[in-house]
C-alpha cells in the first residue's frame, strides 16, 4: 500500500493572522515555520507514510529537498482536490491531509491515520469538534471527495464521507486535536517551537 501525506500551508504573510495581537511579525512567522517543520518531520517519521508533501506557495524555510505541490491560487479546497487527483493518477492507495499547526502531533497519530481498510475514511476533529485537523482518504474509493475546509468542516467532511458510502473512523487524540488558532492557544505550544 502506498500512502502520501499532504500538509497545506498559506503564504507566510497570510498564516495565523489571528495571532497578530499576541506575537510580533517575526515571532508569528517563526512559529508558523517551526510548526510546519514539526508536522513534516513527524509525518516523515511515521512507519506507514511513503511520501510527505507541502502544498502551498512557499516551503516556509523547509529544505528544498522537501517535495512541494504548487499552489495555483484557486483556494484550499480546490487545491486539495487537484492534489488528490495527482495522487490518484500516480496510483497512490491512501492520501492523508494533515494541518500545519499541530505542535504536538506524533508519528503514532499519523500511523493511526494511515493504517485503515480500503473502504475506510478517517477524520480527526479539532478540540471543539467543529474543525478538521486531518483527513485520511482511500483511493480510488474517495477520488471524488469534495473538500469542505472552512466553518463547521468536521460535520461537512463527515457528511461527504457518508455521501460516498464509505465507512468513517474518528481519530481522536489530544495531540492530533491540538491546533493553534487563537492567542489563548499559544500556552499549549512547546517552548522549543516558540524559540
Amino acid at each position: 500500500m502506498t500512502c502520501w501525506a499532504i500538509t497545506p500551508i498559506k503564504a507566510p504573510q497570510n498564516c495565523k493572522t489571528r495571532l497578530q495581537p499576541a506575537l510580533s511579525e517575526t515571532a508569528r512567522l517563526r512559529l508558523v515555520a517551526n510548526m510546519l517543520r514539526h508536522v513534516v518531520e513527524t509525518t516523515s517519521a511515521a512507519l506507514h507514510v511513503d511520501k510527505v508533501y507541502v502544498l502551498g506557495p512557499s516551503r516556509h524555510a523547509l529544505p528544498h529537498s522537501t517535495p512541494r505541490l504548487a499552489d495555483r491560487g484557486a483556494g484550499l479546497n480546490d487545491e486539495l482536490t487537484q492534489a488528490l487527483h495527482v495522487a490518484a493518477k500516480a496510483g497512490v492507495d491512501r492520501v492523508i491531509i494533515i494541518a500545519a499547526d499541530l505542535p504536538k502531533l506524533t508519528s503514532h497519530d499519523v500511523d493511526a491515520l494511515a493504517m485503515l481498510g480500503a473502504d475506510v475514511c478517517a477524520i480527526a476533529p479539532d478540540r471543539k469538534r467543529s474543525g478538521t485537523n486531518a483527513l485520511s482518504l482511500p483511493l480510488p474509493a474517495a477520488a471524488d471527495f469534495k473538500f469542505q475546509f472552512g466553518a463547521n468542516s468536521f460535520a461537512l467532511h463527515s457528511a461527504e464521507i457518508e455521501r460516498l458510502a464509505l465507512n468513517i473512523a474518528a481519530i481522536c487524540s489530544p495531540t492530533l486535536a491540538l491546533d493553534i488558532d487563537e492567542p489563548n492557544d499559544l500556552a499549549d505550544v512547546p517552548e522549543a517551537l516558540r524559540a
